[in-house]
C-alpha cells in the first residue's frame, strides 16, 4: 500500500474557523465535508503560519477587511479622520455601501411582488430618495450594518447548528436581532420599523414611545411667543438683550452672549426669552408699563412649563433668570425661589446636564470614569434637539459648553440659595462639579466663566471644611485636649481654606491695577506699598457670607469646647460685619442685586445686631455696629426701589431691620453715633477703592474716640478692631442665650424678641 503524499497545508474555513471545529478537506474537492454538508460558500483564505506573540492584529482575510471597515467608520464617528485621503476612501465606502443595499432592496423587493400586505409593511426595501436623504446617518451604522450582512449571507443556515457553541451566540446577538437581520441597525431602518409597527399595533407603538429616549419639548409656538404675541417688537427685543449682556449678567451666571441671541432664544423657549427681557426692562426707569406686561406674560409661561411639562436646557437657564428679581408675596413663605431650583434642577436631571460630556470611544479607554457618569456628545445634541450638529464643529462646542455652563451655575445658584436660607443642599456633587477647577481656561470661554467657576469650587469644598471642623470638635472631648489649641486649629483650618480660594481666584477674577500680595494672604496683616485686586462687589459679598454660614453650621456644634465658641463669636461678627461693608462700599455696582444676596445681608445685619448687645461697656463697639446696620439698611432700601417699578424684595428687609433697631433700644454704652453718612447715593459714583485710613487702631480711636467707622475699613481692619482686648464679648453659653444657629439658619432670625428693650 503505497503513502499518500502530505496533504498541502491550508487553513480552515471561515465556516469551520467560526464554529471552531476542525476543517476536513481534501486537495481535489472544493468544499469540506461541513460546508458540502450545509451546502453553503467554503471560502478558505491564505495559509497562515499562527498566532505571533505581541501582534494585536490577527485578522486576514475578509475578517480582515471588516475589521478595518469597522475602524474607518469609528474614525469617522470620533473626529479622527481629518486628512483628505481618509475622507476620500470614507466616502468611497459609503458611495459602496449604498450601492450594494440598493441592489439588495431592489431584488428583494421584486421577489416579494406576490407576498402578503403585512409582509410588505414589515420588509418594505428603503427607495433611493431614502436612502440619499438618510445618507449621513447610514455612514454611522455602517460598520454594525455590514457585520450583520456578512453574517446573514455567510451563517444563514447555522442558528440551529451553533448551539453548540453558546458564547459565539451571545457575540453574535449583538450583531443583529433574530426577527430582523435583514434591516440592520440604521435609523433608516429604525423608521421604517416604527412606521411598521404603528400601523400594525398603536399600543405597542405607545409604549416604544413611552421609554425612548430623552429629548427636549421646546415651549415655542405663537401663542406663547411675545413678539407675535405684540407685547414688543424684535428690535426692541435685541435691544433688551444687549441691556441685559452689558448691566445684569454679572450677578445671573448661565446666559452666554453667543450662544444665547434674541434670535435663537426666541426659536429655543419663549420662557428664557421673555424672562431676559423682561429682567432688563426691571431697571430701565422708563420700561414701567412694558416691564408690567412682560413679568405677567413670564408669570403665566412658568406655570406652562410646568404644567405642560416642557424640558430644555433653556428653560433651566429661564428658572435660574427669573429667581434673583420675583417679586415680594403677602409672606415670607410665598417666595417662588425654592420651587424654581427644584424645577430646573429636575429638568436638568432628566436632560442629563449633570453628566461629564466624553465619546464613548474616550470612554472605553478611561479607567478613572465610569460609563454612568460620562455622555456621548453625540448623544448630548441629539437631546437638545441638533442631532445634525458636528460636536466637533464650532457650532457644536459653544452648545456642549453652554450644557456645561447651565449645570455648574445651577450648582452654585442652588447652593447659594441654601446658605442664605437654611435649607439642606438639593444639588450632589458630581463629577462635572468635581473636574471645574480647570473648566474657564478654555479657549472658547465666556467672560463670566471665571466667577462663576470659582464659587462653584468654594461652595463644593466647603463640605470637606464642615467635616475638619467637625472633627477637630470632636476630637476636643478627650480629658486631655487643649480647647485653645483646638480652637486656634480650627481658626488655622478656616483661614487656610478661604486664602487658598483667594491666592487661586483672586487675580483672575479681580477688579484694579494692581498685583495680589501672597505674603499678605499668608501673614494676614494690612496692606501697605501694594495694592490688591479687590474682588467684584458680587462675589465679594458672597465670599464674606460663605465665610458666615461657615461659622453658623458649627457655631453651636455639641462637642465645641468654650474656647471655640468664643473664637466663633468674634470670626462670625467679623464675617458679619464684611457682608454689609461690601454692600455699602459696592452700592453702585449691586444696582440689580439679587433677592438672595439681600437675604444674605439682612442675616448678617442680624447676627451683628445680636452680638452687638453683648458688646463690653464704654468699647464703643455697639454704637458703630448700629451705625453700618443703618447704613446697610440704606443700601437694601435704595437699590429696591432704584426704579419706580423695582418693587424690589431688599425693601421689605431693610423695614424690618429699621423695626428691629428701632425695637432693640440704645446700646449699653447709652452713646448714640456722632458720625455722619459717608455712603454716596445710588446716584453718586463710588470710589474704585476705600479712602486711606489709619494703620492701627490707636491711630482710629484718636478720630473717632465714640465709634469706628467700619464701613469705610478693609476686611482685616475690621478684624483688628474686634481682636482688641477691649472688645472681649461678655460670656454666655448659648450665643447670648436668646438665639442658637438653628433658629438663624431660616426665617426665624427676623422674628426674635426685643432682647435689649429694657
Amino acid at each position: 500500500m503505497t503513502e499518500q503524499p502530505p496533504r498541502p497545508k491550508q487553513a480552515a474555513c471561515l465556516v469551520c474557523r467560526r464554529s471552531k471545529i476542525k476543517c476536513d478537506w481534501m486537495p481535489y474537492e472544493a468544499k469540506c465535508r461541513r460546508c458540502i454538508h450545509l451546502n453553503c460558500e467554503c471560502i478558505r483564505p491564505e495559509f497562515h503560519p499562527g498566532r505571533q506573540k505581541g501582534i494585536k492584529n490577527k485578522r486576514v482575510g475578509l475578517d480582515k477587511a471588516l475589521y478595518q471597515l469597522q475602524q474607518a467608520v469609528k474614525r469617522v464617528k470620533s473626529g479622527e479622520a481629518r486628512g483628505a485621503e481618509e475622507r476620500s476612501i470614507v466616502a468611497s465606502l459609503r458611495q459602496l455601501l449604498d450601492d450594494v443595499e440598493g441592489n439588495e432592496d431592489a431584488a428583494e423587493h421584486s421577489s416579494r411582488q406576490g407576498s402578503r400586505s403585512n409582509t410588505q409593511e414589515e420588509e418594505g426595501g428603503s427607495t433611493s430618495s431614502d436612502l440619499d436623504e438618510d445618507n449621513e446617518n447610514e455612514n454611522d451604522s455602517a460598520g454594525n450594518r455590514s457585520m450583520a450582512d456578512f453574517v446573514q449571507r455567510t451563517e444563514e443556515s447555522l442558528a440551529i447548528d451553533d448551539a453548540e457553541n453558546p458564547l459565539q451566540l451571545l457575540a453574535r446577538a449583538s450583531y443583529f436581532h433574530p426577527g430582523d437581520r435583514r434591516s440592520g441597525n440604521s435609523p433608516q431602518s429604525q423608521r421604517q420599523r416604527d412606521a411598521a409597527s404603528s400601523k400594525q399595533d398603536p399600543e405597542s407603538t405607545r409604549v416604544q414611545q413611552f421609554f425612548s429616549q430623552a429629548k427636549v419639548k421646546l415651549d415655542v409656538g405663537e401663542d406663547l411667543d411675545p413678539v407675535d404675541l405684540g407685547l414688543v417688537t424684535m428690535d426692541e427685543a435685541e435691544s433688551l438683550f444687549n441691556y441685559f449682556y452689558s448691566k445684569l449678567v454679572h450677578t445671573r451666571w448661565g446666559l452666554s452672549p453667543r450662544v444665547h441671541t434674541a434670535t435663537y432664544t426666541r426659536s429655543r423657549s419663549a420662557f428664557l426669552f421673555t424672562t431676559v427681557m423682561a429682567a432688563s426692562t426691571l431697571f430701565m426707569p422708563s420700561a414701567g408699563p412694558l416691564s408690567k406686561r412682560l413679568f405677567n406674560h413670564v408669570k403665566m409661561l412658568a406655570h406652562k412649563v410646568t404644567n405642560d411639562k416642557y424640558k430644555s436646557v433653556e428653560i433651566v437657564l429661564a428658572f435660574m433668570t427669573h429667581i434673583p428679581w420675583i417679586f415680594p408675596g403677602d409672606h415670607t413663605m410665598d417666595d417662588e425661589t425654592c420651587m424654581y431650583i427644584a424645577m430646573a434642577t429636575t429638568i436638568a436631571f432628566d436632560l442629563s446636564l449633570h453628566k461629564v460630556l466624553m465619546p464613548m470611544d474616550v470612554l472605553e479607554s478611561s479607567t478613572t470614569v465610569s460609563k454612568g457618569e460620562c455622555l456621548d456628545p453625540r448623544t448630548a445634541l441629539a437631546i437638545d434637539g441638533f442631532p445634525d450638529v458636528d460636536p466637533w464643529s464650532e457650532q457644536g462646542q459653544l452648545l456642549l459648553r453652554a450644557r456645561e455652563r447651565c449645570y455648574i451655575s445651577l450648582f452654585v445658584v442652588e447652593r447659594g440659595m441654601a446658605l442664605a436660607r437654611g435649607r439642606p443642599f438639593m444639588i450632589p456633587i458630581t463629577r462635572n462639579i468635581k473636574d471645574c477647577d480647570t473648566w474657564h481656561r478654555s479657549p472658547i470661554a465666556d467672560e463670566q466663566d471665571g466667577p462663576v467657576a470659582s464659587m462653584a469650587v468654594m461652595r463644593r469644598n466647603l463640605d470637606g471644611l464642615f467635616n475638619t471642623v467637625r472633627a477637630l470638635c470632636d476630637g476636643s472631648q478627650n480629658s486631655n485636649s487643649d480647647g485653645s489649641l483646638v480652637a486656634r486649629s480650627i481658626q488655622g483650618a478656616i483661614e487656610r481654606f478661604f486664602d487658598q480660594w483667594l491666592a487661586e481666584w483672586g487675580m483672575m477674577i479681580g477688579l484694579g491695577p494692581g498685583t495680589l500680595s501672597i505674603d499678605w494672604i499668608k501673614e494676614r496683616h494690612l496692606l501697605t506699598a501694594i495694592t490688591e485686586r479687590r474682588l467684584p462687589p458680587y462675589v465679594d459679598i458672597l465670599v464674606a457670607h460663605t465665610r458666615l454660614s461657615t461659622y453658623g453650621r458649627i457655631i453651636n456644634h455639641p462637642t465645641a469646647p468654650v474656647e471655640v465658641r468664643i473664637f466663633f463669636r468674634t470670626a462670625g461678627l467679623s464675617a458679619a460685619l464684611n457682608v454689609m461693608r461690601a454692600a455699602i462700599q459696592g452700592e453702585s455696582q449691586l444696582q440689580s442685586m439679587p433677592n438672595n444676596t439681600a437675604i444674605m445681608i439682612s442675616f448678617a445685619a442680624c447676627f451683628a445686631l445680636n452680638i452687638s448687645a453683648y458688646a463690653p461697656d464704654g468699647s464703643g463697639l455697639a454704637p458703630s455696629i448700629r451705625r453700618l446696620i443703618e447704613e446697610a439698611i440704606g443700601v437694601l432700601e435704595r437699590i429696591g426701589t432704584v426704579t419706580p417699578h423695582r418693587n424690589g424684595l431688599s425693601v421689605l428687609y431693610g423695614k424690618h431691620l429699621r423695626h428691629l433697631l428701632r425695637i432693640s433700644g440704645p446700646s449699653k454704652g447709652g452713646r448714640q453715633p456722632k458720625a455722619q453718612r459717608t455712603t454716596p447715593s445710588s446716584s453718586e459714583p463710588m470710589q474704585d477703592t476705600p479712602p486711606a485710613l489709619p494703620s492701627s487702631f490707636m491711630d482710629q480711636q484718636m478720630l473717632w474716640p465714640d465709634m469706628v467707622q467700619f464701613s469705610t475699613m478693609s476686611d482685616d481692619q475690621i478684624a483688628q478692631v474686634l481682636n482688641q482686648p477691649g472688645n472681649v464679648f461678655e460670656p454666655s453659653s448659648s450665643f447670648g442665650g436668646n438665639m442658637s444657629w438653628e433658629e438663624m439658619n431660616n426665617f426665624d432670625w427676623l422674628n426674635w424678641p426685643a432682647f435689649n428693650a429694657n
